[in-house]
């Protein structure tokens, strides 16, 4: 009998522990990104998130997380960076990689969602416009997490039973969990895009671009990353008399491929 009691246990309480929250990390155009919670089970009505966080980590050098903006109503996040020269310091990681800790402090967001449902976080972007190497999230088993102490551990705290909050994370979600800047490098990608002219460059009003291939999308970003417009495809001219002097990055995307070339406002 007790073993029948045992095997009821399990089975009942083994899918209340299987509730679980993954990140995902989501390229938006350009160097925009946003990070996604998608759980693994339907919520009986409202869940309450109180506070959620996790770990970037990108190449060494000059780039950075900035201009973190909240996608939830009412809540705030934070960047912290742990460069490379940091971390070694304290003997955490072979100084390859700046770390950056992303912290949404305790608070209350209310909503109910479906299993796989991805959950919208909070949207930040890369500065410097890297071009090689990979952004990656820290896992919490990697050295570097278990040295710093919880530190830069990824969570998330939320009360999905009218209980107490607990914390749910799991793990980054598979395929959502990296992003190669290697996509978003300046040289010409195909055939495709050898056809592309843009002109002239420098520019100090109408800069033109001129090709007989059907694009996907056109955007300008400003040095940091920001996106400052998106240009329909028939359009193919950008007026940037009305920008500031200094150097801007044209993407141009093409059956998931990207172009991207510096443009220069003089």
């Amino acid at each position: 009998m007790k073993r029948l009691y045992t095997l009821f246990l399990i089975t009942v309480i083994g899918p209340i522990w299987a509730q679980n929250y993954d990140f995902g990390l989501i390229h938006l155009g350009g160097y925009d990104f946003k990070i996604v919670a998608i759980p693994d089970f339907d919520s009986s009505g409202n869940t309450d998130l109180s506070d959620a966080g996790f770990t970037l980590m990108l190449p060494a050098g000059a780039s950075d997380v900035v201009n973190a903006n909240s996608l939830l109503a009412g809540r705030t996040w934070s960047s912290t960076e742990f460069d490379a020269a940091f971390l070694s310091g304290l003997s955490l990681g072979d100084g390859t990689r700046d770390a950056f800790q992303l912290n949404m402090p305790p608070g209350q967001s209310l909503f109910s969602h479906t299993s796989g449902q991805q959950i919208d976080l909070v949207a930040f972007q890369i500065s410097n416009m890297p071009s090689s190497g990979q952004m990656t999230f820290l896992l919490n088993s990697d050295p570097i997490a278990a040295g710093a102490g919880g530190v830069l551990d990824s969570f998330y705290n939320s009360n999905i039973d009218n209980t107490s909050s607990q914390d749910y994370f799991n793990s980054p979600a598979p395929g959502l969990d990296s992003f190669s800047f290697d996509t978003l490098s300046i040289e010409e990608l195909n055939e495709i895009f050898r056809e592309i002219s843009v002109y002239p460059n420098p520019t100090s009003g109408i800069l033109t671009i001129e090709t007989n291939t059907a694009l996907d999308s056109i955007e300008l970003f400003d040095i940091l990353g920001k996106r400052l417009m998106e240009i329909p495809d028939d359009l193919k001219q950008i007026d940037m008399s009305d920008l500031p002097v200094g150097v801007y990055l044209l993407v141009i995307e093409q059956n998931t491929e990207k172009y991207v070339k510096r443009i220069i406002r003089n």
